[in-house]
């Protein structure tokens, strides 16, 4: 018995004169069509029967960071079976390893590992694995010396443990490619998406999917039977004829998925393709109108019992803004009382090196757009000082002092905004706050870009994800200030505490690696 047989066997008898309707308008449309313009012949690939494909990129690149932590937590457990020994010590090798591979999977999805797909194993994948799994040791070699476990968990251990997993990960990678890849020229994994709409909203559509790139969908064309409204062909995608024959291709098992572009203003028309589809089991997704765009990717809420778009959020509140607050003012407060000697000696060494004061103080916006006062060491001449920060410091600036171009290359002359952050007018870890006067190829930095204000959501930061980046210094370009913004703007959308450790934790790493920018 075919699919169509048997979802009309099972339907319900109050349904059958609406499934006999259906299939009488289909049967209409289809002569129509054909009675407008020949349908063309499908170019698509070959049906592969009619059984549910569970199995496809997406669900592939979710399941990456599984295999990852199995990884790092098995090669992790025999390495240390084998150096530390068994018995009493498996049930501490298992809690160590297991610690371990939690932080490794935090640090992989922070270093952003898991937005290059199952089906590429490239440079920028290997470092930041790399990178993933230095932060983790560099974790685990604290934790071991904290607790004093030097006698069992040597240096030799740690090193055996962290090359074994750096290659059993890269080569469990490789492997899932090269299968993922062969599953591909087969003609597997991919969702075959078909479009119903080909007009102006239609086009965007398809535009936008092949400029993506994105290889988890295949497009199969476009249908829409308004044959002389609408091209017979776009971006290089024919138009398969109207609804009947998306119909067919969907049951027939041609089409995975079907996006819907219309106005969401044609409520008749789009409830009757939700009817004419809702009998296959095939995924419907509704493109929004193109003044929606912008907010494609936003959540809806239930208010009142009707769905509302999430338009923007508060970045941090309730729970999260405590654990936050906790964040800045412990950390600030043990900080600050561990670098003391490192503020006295740059405080005498500005005083002996230049006249003036030993702080440089200036507004700066910070959250919600307010103003506060900034505090850093002087760096600067005091006659050559440029309080409202118009003039951006470039290399060699004739206005930094000897001592001030050390404290700024390292970066020393922002610690004194610990202060900030103990006050409240701060974060550890957030956008950095621009001076007021500052501009980009002649424009402030809140005209220069669309987005700059969104950096106002919450407090800015001593560092941030765009600094650990490499983002540093002079914003002499609408580019530079750009990159930037969409790194704060990355932060304070995935905002979270393990994010944050990550950032400061990769702080001092980016100081030592991606310091040329900084003068």
């Amino acid at each position: 018995m075919t699919r169509q047989g048997r979802s009309q066997s099972i339907a319900a008898p109050s349904h059958e004169a609406e499934s006999h309707e259906a299939d009488g308008n289909r049967e209409a449309a289809r002569a129509e069509a054909s009675a407008q313009a020949p349908a063309p012949t499908p170019k698509g690939p070959p049906v592969q029967g009619l059984r549910p494909h569970y199995l496809d990129l997406r669900n592939i690149d979710r399941a990456l960071g599984v295999g990852d932590f199995l990884v790092f937590l098995l090669s992790g457990f025999v390495v240390s079976q084998l150096l530390v020994g068994g018995g009493e010590a498996t049930i501490s090798n298992l809690v160590i390893v297991s610690i371990a591979a939690f932080v490794f999977s935090r640090m992989a999805q922070h270093n952003s590992v898991y937005r290059i797909p199952a089906h590429k194993v490239t440079p920028r994948l290997v470092r930041r694995i790399l990178r993933a799994c230095l932060l983790t040791f560099l974790v685990v070699a604290t934790v071991t010396v904290a607790f004093r476990l030097g006698a069992q968990y040597t240096r030799e251990w740690l090193f055996v443990w962290a090359a074994t997993v750096v290659l059993c990960i890269l080569l469990y990678r490789m492997v899932v490619c090269a299968i993922v890849r062969f599953a591909m020229s087969r003609g597997h994994l991919q969702r075959r998406v078909a479009i119903y709409g080909g007009d102006a909203q239609g086009v965007a559509v398809i535009e936008h999917l092949k400029a993506s790139d994105d290889a988890n969908y295949l497009l199969v064309g476009f249908y829409d039977e308004r044959f002389k409204r609408v091209p017979a062909s776009i971006e290089g995608y024919e138009r398969r004829g109207g609804l009947a024959e998306l119909e067919d291709a969907v049951e027939r098992g041609y089409v995975d998925e079907v996006i819907v572009a219309l106005p969401l203003s044609a409520v008749e028309r789009l409830t009757q393709i939700m009817n004419r589809l809702s009998r296959y089991s095939v995924t419907v997704l509704f493109a929004p109108d193109l003044a929606m765009w912008r907010f494609f990717d936003r959540p809806f809420e239930v208010v009142g019992g009707a769905p509302m778009l999430r338009a923007m959020e508060a970045p941090i509140e309730g729970w999260a803004g405590v654990a936050k607050f906790i964040e800045d003012r412990l950390l600030a407060s043990l900080v600050l009382v561990l670098i003391s000697p490192v503020l006295i000696a740059a405080a005498i060494a500005i005083k002996l090196d230049s006249k003036g004061p030993v702080f440089f103080r200036q507004p700066r916006r910070g959250w919600n757009g307010g103003i506060f006062t900034i505090y850093k060491f002087r760096t600067m001449r005091t006659d050559l000082a440029d309080f409202a920060g118009a003039a951006q410091t470039t290399k060699d600036d004739p206005r930094v002092t000897r001592v001030g171009r050390f404290l700024r290359r390292t970066s020393i002359d922002e610690l004194p905004q610990l202060l900030n952050v103990i006050q409240g007018d701060m974060s550890l870890v957030g956008p950095r706050p621009h001076a007021l006067g500052t501009k980009s190829e002649g424009k402030p930095f809140e005209e220069a870009v669309a987005d700059y204000m969104r950096r106002y959501r919450v407090k800015p930061g001593i560092t941030g994800w765009a600094q650990v980046n490499g983002w540093r210094g002079e914003t002499d370009t609408n580019r530079k200030l750009l990159v930037r913004v969409r790194y704060d703007i990355e932060y304070i959308e995935n905002w979270n505490f393990w994010f944050d450790l990550y950032i400061l934790a990769m702080t001092p790493l980016s100081l030592v690696m991606r310091s040329e920018n900084a003068y």
